[in-house]
């Protein structure tokens, strides 16, 4: 993430943040829905993870508001233009369009502890979604391994990257002297300990 990107990022997040309105919210969250989509499209996994970032952010901040207008009254509320049972609460879904099911699914994902919430959004391996959030709180996973979740990741990122089909000359070619020979005292252990990896599966 470049400088520039760095900024509208964290301008985003404290907007998102500092939001009192689920309108505004609404709007947050589908113009980073849209990016994220179009980076999807466009295989670009870093923009991706950052608008998913942003859009789980935005429904993360409309639970909570909406978990504040729900325990609100026609009496409590703050909007003078209640009538007849017809509660902030009611109001505020139905001028965002937002189904009764997806204003649940907020709240949901808004109960879960905020600690939770941003582990799961700097999991450098699975991306994360609302449903994954909102399930894995109600049902714990057990925290796997450090170690075991490294050498997952860089297996992946070999082949994820076209490291498999790579030329190993060219690629070495251009590295220094140093590089090799890093590469000739370290790679005899690391071929032993991939070996005895494939055997232990």
């Amino acid at each position: 993430m470049n400088g520039t990107q760095l900024v509208r990022y964290d301008a985003m997040v404290s907007a998102i943040v500092a939001c009192h309105s689920v309108d505004e919210l609404k709007d947050m969250h589908d113009k980073a829905l849209a990016l994220e989509l179009y980076a999807r499209q466009a295989k670009n996994t870093d923009a991706e993870r950052r608008a998913a970032d942003v859009r789980l952010r935005a429904e993360f901040r409309s639970g909570e508001l909406l978990k504040e207008l729900a325990r609100a009254t026609p009496q409590t509320a703050r909007s003078s233009a209640i009538v007849a049972g017809d509660t902030e609460y009611r109001q505020a879904i139905k001028r965002t369009g937002m189904s009764e099911r997806t204003a649940s699914r907020y709240q949901a994902l808004a109960s879960v502890p905020r600690e939770t919430f941003e582990a799961h959004l700097a999991d450098p391996v699975r991306k994360p979604t609302t449903n994954r959030i909102i399930s894995e709180a109600r049902d714990p996973q057990p925290k796997l391994d450090d170690k075991a979740l490294w050498i997952w990741g860089r297996v992946r990122d070999f082949e994820r990257d076209g490291y498999i089909d790579a030329d190993p000359h060219t690629i070495l070619e251009g590295m220094t002297e140093t590089m090799r020979s890093d590469l000739a005292r370290i790679l005899p252990s690391m071929v032993d300990f991939l070996q005895r990896m494939e055997d232990a599966l």
